[in-house]
């Protein structure tokens, strides 16, 4: 078992906070390109969970961070970009695709083909209710976000082997 340091009680501190900045600005984000717009129901399901989704692939990216723990900043950067959109979006399908089965399951196929086929448009519709209309606030924040994980971010000293 490993022994709890100060470093790894603050990267704990750290992450947590990150997740809960991340998750709040992504709904409040959302929740203002909205505020006085006529919203269709498929929309209303991806308001109520991107900001979940956004707090779950924050911890992702800090978690996964170790991977690159050795590399410079740019790599590090370019990692928590990646892996922060490719969760961002799986989870998003996720919690949208659980959201929808658990409030309506009487209208819902739950054979296996019905399940990955509303699996498969509950993640084409997360992703159009993110990018249409382009939203500059999204790709900033998400941005920011890999800049703070690869200066914040778990980091080890650099090793050479000769």
């Amino acid at each position: 078992m490993e022994q709890v340091t100060f470093t790894k009680v603050v990267g704990f501190v750290l992450a947590a906070a990150f997740a809960i900045v991340i998750g709040v600005s992504m709904w409040a984000l959302m929740i203002g390109d909205f505020t006085n717009a006529v919203i269709n129901p498929q929309t209303q399901h991806t308001l109520r969970i991107v900001g979940f989704a956004g707090m779950l692939a924050a911890l992702v990216v800090w978690w996964c961070q170790r991977f690159t723990a050795r590399r410079g900043f740019v790599v590090r950067m370019l990692f928590a970009l990646f892996i922060f959109v490719v969760a961002f979006t799986s989870f998003g399908a996720l919690l949208r695709f659980g959201y929808i089965h658990v409030t309506d399951p009487s209208r819902q196929d739950w054979s296996l083909s019905g399940l990955y086929f509303a699996s498969i448009n509950d993640f084409y519709t997360f992703l159009l209710d993110m990018m249409i209309p382009p939203r500059p606030s999204y790709a900033a924040l998400i941005l920011a976000g890999a800049i703070y994980v690869a200066v914040f971010g778990p980091r080890e000293p650099r090793t050479v082997e000769i």
